[in-house]
């Protein structure tokens, strides 16, 4: 009996070693090297008060994956109008068009990954929290083309002028189509979050107009390895807007899709500063 308190002892540390958690570290998926972009779209608003939740995911991911994810922030019409405290109003015609080609979803903030379909077969996810993980799955699969942008900026005439070069990787069955945006960025004006509006928020990756038609233009047909597709665009930037369309904040974004009725997968994407 002498040794009974040794043996409690002993049967009382293996149980309480027997019961410690032992953490399970999960690796970081493996983006392999390669020029792939994702384009992420965003359905978002001034008066929608879970909107900047939907921002502060967007900014986490271009941080881990610098570079290689181009974001459009459409202002349509559901909790797009401005607050009692908004100076601009972001909602423009293509940006209601757009919303509404997305349909169906069922709130703000929304992001379309790739234009992939999520688990409910819908294009558009309204739980930031899942998209990271949605851009990483885009990110590893493989890179197919490339794409090329030559960005020209005259600052007197305020003319774009866009040249564009489509290098399909391997050969791609299938109509596709080339959509392209002009966004801006640090727009200083109110944003509701929660129960409260923030006076000085800073509006990321605006809408303000489209090169192309909303759902893209044709870009051709069964696209053959290494064989180059070249499209030009311009556009000239409104004057006297009243503190917008600033030059040096506004960035190109051009992707290439599938456009099949039951595919509108992004191919590629490409962003661009308009003044680097």
């Amino acid at each position: 009996m002498r040794h009974f308190p040794a043996i409690l002892l002993y049967l009382t540390v293996l149980t309480i070693l027997s019961c410690k958690e032992i953490p399970i570290e999960i690796s970081d998926p493996v983006i392999p090297e390669s020029s792939r972009v994702v384009l992420l779209e965003e359905l978002t608003g001034a008066s929608c008060s879970n909107c900047p939740k939907g921002s502060a995911a967007i900014e986490n991911i271009l941080n881990k994956f610098d570079g290689k994810v181009a974001v459009v922030g459409i202002h349509g019409e559901f909790l797009s109008e401005p607050t009692k405290k908004s100076k601009y109003d972001f909602r423009n015609q293509k940006a209601k068009d757009l919303e509404n080609w997305f349909q169906p979803w069922f709130g703000k903030p929304a992001a379309s990954i790739n234009r992939v379909p999520n688990e409910d077969n819908l294009l558009m996810t309204d739980l930031p929290d899942l998209w990271q993980a949605a851009v990483e799955s885009e990110l590893q699969k493989p890179h197919q083309m490339n794409i090329l942008m030559d960005v020209k900026y005259n600052a007197q005439s305020r003319r774009l002028d866009l040249e564009l070069a489509a290098i399909p990787l391997v050969d791609l069955n299938g109509n596709y189509n080339i959509t392209i945006y002009l966004t801006e960025s640090d727009i200083v004006d109110a944003q509701s979050s929660g129960s409260v509006i923030i006076e000085d928020y800073s509006h990321q990756h605006v809408l303000r107009d489209m090169l192309t038609r909303i759902d893209g233009d044709g870009l051709g047909t069964d696209l053959k390895q290494n064989v180059i597709i070249k499209r030009n665009y311009n556009y000239t930037l409104p004057e006297g807007a009243g503190g917008l369309w600033k030059p040096e904040k506004m960035e190109v974004i051009a992707m290439i899709s599938h456009n099949a009725p039951t595919n509108k997968a992004v191919v590629q994407a490409i962003h661009s500063k308009l003044i680097k």
